[in-house]
């Protein structure tokens, strides 16, 4: 044996072991008085306690089994705390159940409010934003460093489920199994085993349980697989004259609502406002390295078109999300903050007072704050309960029928999802998929989709 593994053996001769008590095996407690076992088999009982946790076979000069009964060897069983595996949970907005720390909704209209303040104060001049009900879901502990293919596909399922163009896409997307990251990656294996992106399955090999990275490609061969149609498209940069602004016109396409000449006066209305939310379902891009979600985009002051994106590894900030799930009707802009406040100034109330709007510090005093008819007027505070918000202070600390409202800059929040054409530039090859919300697909089309495709647009 290796110096490592030498064990020295308690109680050695008769006159001792009479006055110290049994010999017992360090290990499983076996009484060696009572076994009647030699020196030299004590040393190989040890021996064979070493040589179960070893993946080496044993020589021919260890201990033999027939040396020893097999029954007599009961070793001690340890019972160690199991690692808690990450949970694999999928959330999406119709569930009754609030949102994990890592799933933000409710980002799109708050997101809107504050665009409204930005063109307000002539930072945008329009932004058009993806489906409302959209949800932000980050990376965990667990998959921060390959988990934004999953995050972004979970996002894309997330609206997918919760859109009325086409409901039969939630019972696709949850049987057998709902999305999740792990889900996905059985998912995944499903599909190839089912013969589709051979190319892919013999690239990645063993998915499942694994940390290894995904894309676009990987996404469409999992929502082909269930009838989800969905299609990819092809950028490269270094083939055109017009570089990146090919891609961000065909993003702009895509979100911009059709021309409103021949629609309601409700569509022309909507069509004139510089800020809209469409039905759109927000898109996926891919480029080297990483993977984001596209919500919408946004036409600054000087003409420049800013993409916005929901970045599954920079999760929003707390006070963000609050506002978020709480509702932007419990958000006080700091730049109306400064407006009420002028105002309060230059118009004074008759008894001599200031009538700056306080804090309500009641429930009655909530009640009498709380607008009838909302306004999207940039010079309002708006403070009040929102009883459409989650119940039990969800996502804000807030107790019931209390009422705590975020403090957010706009500017800071358009910056979080603002992604600016100079970054996207670094990059040469894109891709992006996208659904075009038609009818499931049948077995037939889904057997033609097998080897992954995708539309070349430069």
């Amino acid at each position: 044996m290796d110096s490592d593994n030498e064990v020295e053996i308690i109680g050695e001769s008769s006159s001792r072991l009479s006055s110290a008590g049994p010999t017992l095996c360090q290990l499983c407690d076996m009484n060696f008085d009572s076994e009647n076992l030699s020196e030299l088999q004590r040393r190989q009982h040890y021996e064979t306690h070493f040589n179960s946790s070893s993946s080496k076979q044993p020589s021919s000069n260890t201990f033999r089994k027939s040396a020893i009964p097999k029954d007599l060897f009961k070793p001690r069983s340890f019972q160690l705390p199991l690692r808690k595996k990450p949970a694999d949970d999928f959330w999406y907005p119709t569930l009754s159940r609030p949102p994990p720390d890592n799933c933000c909704p409710g980002l799109i209209p708050l997101l809107k409010h504050a665009l409204k303040k930005s063109h307000t104060k002539g930072n945008t001049r329009r932004a058009v934003l993806c489906y409302e009900s959209a949800t932000y879901i980050c990376v965990e502990a667990f998959d921060r460093r390959w988990g934004c293919g999953y995050r972004n596909f979970l996002m894309a399922c997330a609206a997918l489920m919760n859109q009325q163009i086409q409901n039969i896409y939630f019972a696709l997307l949850d049987d057998p199994f709902p999305p999740g990251v792990r889900n996905l990656q059985r998912w995944i294996e499903a599909a190839w085993k089912e013969g589709y992106d051979r190319e892919g399955a013999k690239d990645l090999g063993n998915l499942v349980d694994t940390n290894k990275w995904i894309g676009t490609g990987e996404l469409y061969t999992a929502f082909t697989s269930r009838g989800v149609p969905s299609q990819l498209v092809d950028f490269d940069l270094s083939k055109n004259e017009k570089g990146i602004q090919v891609m961000i016109d065909w993003i702009v396409q895509y979100f911009s609502p059709p021309n409103p000449k021949q629609g309601t006066v409700t569509d022309v209305l909507r069509g004139a406002s510089p800020v809209i939310a469409t039905d759109k379902m927000p898109l996926v891009l891919q480029f080297n390295g990483h993977s984001q979600t596209i919500i919408g985009y946004e036409i600054s002051k000087n003409g420049d078109t800013n993409l916005l994106v929901f970045d599954p590894s920079r999760p929003p900030r707390l006070s963000m999300r609050r506002a978020a799930i709480a509702g932007p009707s419990s958000v006080v802009w700091e730049q109306s903050r400064t407006n009420q406040v002028l105002q309060s100034v230059m118009h004074p109330t008759f008894n001599g007072r200031s009538s700056k709007l306080k804090r309500p510090s009641s429930s009655s005093d909530i009640q009498q704050h709380k607008r009838t008819k909302s306004s999207e007027s940039d010079d309002d505070i708006i403070i009040v309960e929102d009883y459409d918000a989650p119940k039990n202070g969800q996502g804000s600390g807030a107790s019931p029928g209390q009422t705590q409202p975020s403090t957010l800059d706009p500017s800071n929040v358009v910056n979080h999802f603002r992604l600016s054409t100079s970054k996207l530039q670094r990059k040469q090859n894109y891709q992006i998929l996208y659904f075009p919300m038609t009818d499931p697909w049948t077995i037939e089309e889904r057997n033609k989709r097998k080897v992954v495709m995708s539309i070349s647009c430069c």
